[in-house]
């Protein structure tokens, strides 16, 4: 609880001075963000928040906290949300790391290449396991095409795992994303790709969902179901980094 505090430190530690917060208009209306900007503010960062994130993150949306990146004379990301804040927040991270290069360019496997700025990973959902992954899905903001970009500097360097931000969700997000971190935890275990360690970090999620979805749909309050869902998503997340996920993912 509370793990978002200290951020602030590890950003400083990164000798970083002014985050990029990339988030959506939801998390921003929740008042989800305001332990994080608190401590931000009470070590002395200045920081700057890209909350137009939609739920299928798209070019537009890249482009536009990109700008913001470049204008605020940004030196780190954050991204805080689901999937969708934390896959705008890795693309950026991709498009500042390769100035010129379209995006588009940069879909398919292993085409980015280049260390990203300071990532930081914050999950408000325990599904996607975004925060762990190497993939950023997008959305061509004209064609409405929708690709993934593959690279391991789009892993984050370091994910916050905070039940404190999810105690708000509501039953019915709570199952639909446990049930995503599910999926991609079968998937990891059945797949062509999977190895004795993405079986292990599978089998450890399916437990922690089995043993504390329940809890957490019936009770949104209860911290202890809500950071085992955390740690499953994270597990299923890792899982699907190498062992890979299917069409229902």
């Amino acid at each position: 609880m509370g793990s978002v505090k200290a951020l602030s430190g590890v950003i400083r530690k990164k000798k970083c001075r002014r985050p990029l917060i990339i988030t959506d208009p939801g998390i921003r209306k929740l008042g989800l963000l305001r332990g994080l900007e608190k401590a931000l503010r009470e070590a002395g960062l200045s920081y700057r928040i890209y909350d137009q994130t939609v739920a299928n993150p798209t070019t537009d949306n890249v482009a536009e906290a990109t700008y913001l990146y470049r204008k605020a004379g940004c030196d780190c990301l954050i991204g805080f949300g689901g999937g969708s804040s934390m896959d705008c927040a890795k693309a950026v991270g991709a498009s500042i790391a390769n100035p010129g290069k379209p995006l588009e360019k940069m879909k398919g496997i292993l085409r980015v290449r280049r260390r990203l700025p300071l990532l930081i990973a914050v999950p408000t959902t325990a599904g996607t396991g975004s925060e762990t992954t190497l993939a950023a899905v997008i959305t061509d903001a004209k064609t409405r095409h929708k690709y993934a970009i593959n690279d391991f500097p789009l892993i984050p360097r370091y994910a916050v795992l905070d039940p404190g931000v999810t105690l708000g969700l509501p039953p019915f997000i709570t199952a639909t994303t446990g049930m995503d971190a599910l999926t991609h935890a079968v998937e990891a275990y059945i797949g062509n790709s999977t190895t004795y360690g993405t079986r292990q970090d599978a089998l450890m999620a399916v437990k922690l969902i089995f043993e504390n979805i329940d809890r957490a749909y019936e009770n949104g309050r209860d911290v202890k179901a809500r950071r085992n869902m955390l740690l499953a998503s994270f597990y299923a997340g890792c899982g699907c980094r190498c062992g890979g996920a299917g069409y229902a993912s």
